[in-house]
């Protein structure tokens, strides 16, 4: 992780509708924030103010992010 001030994001999950807030540390990217939570980067998404959020953009303090579970089937 980069260096420099904490922030923290609030997070609600979805399906689910629990809300968290997480601090990171400054400079950290959607990656951090999902193995923070323990999350699989690749069975989840991110989404900022209603739009996808690549998972190696970088997180601003006070960010509201939303995570959705991916699920597939066939």
């Amino acid at each position: 992780m980069k260096g420099g001030k904490g922030l923290k994001v609030h997070v609600e999950f979805f399906p689910s509708k629990e809300k968290r807030d997480v601090e990171l540390s400054g400079g950290a990217t959607g990656v951090e924030l999902l193995r923070t939570l323990d999350l699989h980067l690749d069975a989840h998404m991110l989404v900022r103010k209603d739009a996808p959020l690549p998972i190696d953009e970088g997180l601003k303090d006070g960010d509201k992010i939303k995570i959705l579970t991916v699920t597939s089937g066939g």
